[in-house]
């Protein structure tokens, strides 16, 4: 893949190849935060839901391992229901059951999103979008075009905003950020860019990441 085609790309399979190796688990597992939250509606058990709030805290060491996996369990009974209640009776919230569960799993989810390579046949969350492309780019930046942060721009000011649209998924105030890193001299365009681009921004956003020192 080319740098054009990931900033063109409309199947997140060929994206998550690229990324293969490259990336820590904490954002492998916010893009999948990121992708139940964007079809909430279709998450149609609270146990669905509670393991991807508790799956965002473990991604930030807010919870332990023994604790997320009493979640886990509850997430892959629901998907074990709805496929004995019969798939065809489920649509596509059967699969995002699945990718709820598999998010959260401790134990598969590296392992599966490896396995897989990003393939077509194999993408972890079983339901390709073009919306999914946007999330990878919004989490990820650009590959080919790494950005390295200068400590001049981590100004505490600079620094709090990030924080509290991290906090508070705020992300209506990244363009104020964008105006104190400029501020601070960032004069790089990729950032300013995606700061004051319309997203859709989640977290785990690039740049707040950039600014917070996450990865």
């Amino acid at each position: 893949m080319t740098e054009a085609e990931w900033l063109s790309a409309s199947e997140p399979f060929r994206m998550l190849q690229v990324l293969i190796g490259k990336v820590s688990d904490r954002k492998l597992r916010l893009l999948g935060v990121a992708i139940a939250r964007a079809s909430w509606d279709r998450l149609s058990d609270e146990r669905s839901r509670r393991a991807i709030e508790v799956v965002e805290r473990f991604a930030d060491h807010e919870v332990d391992e023994t604790t997320l996996q009493s979640f886990v369990e509850r997430a892959w009974d629901v998907r074990d229901e709805m496929w004995d209640a019969g798939p065809e009776n489920c649509d596509d919230r059967l699969w995002m059951a699945e990718a709820a569960a598999l998010t959260a799993s401790v134990y598969e989810w590296n392992g599966t999103f490896h396995r897989t390579g990003g393939t077509d046949d194999g993408y972890p969350f079983r339901l390709p979008s073009p919306a999914h492309c946007d999330l990878i780019r919004d989490i990820f930046g650009n590959p080919f075009r790494p950005v390295a942060v200068d400590p001049a721009w981590l100004t505490s000011t600079a620094v709090a905003i990030a924080q509290g649209i991290y906090d508070d998924r705020a992300f209506d105030r990244l363009p104020i950020l964008a105006d104190a890193l400029q501020d601070a001299g960032c004069e790089n365009a990729d950032i300013l860019a995606h700061c004051r681009s319309e997203g859709p921004h989640v977290r785990g956003c690039w740049v707040v990441d950039l600014v917070l020192g996450k990865s």
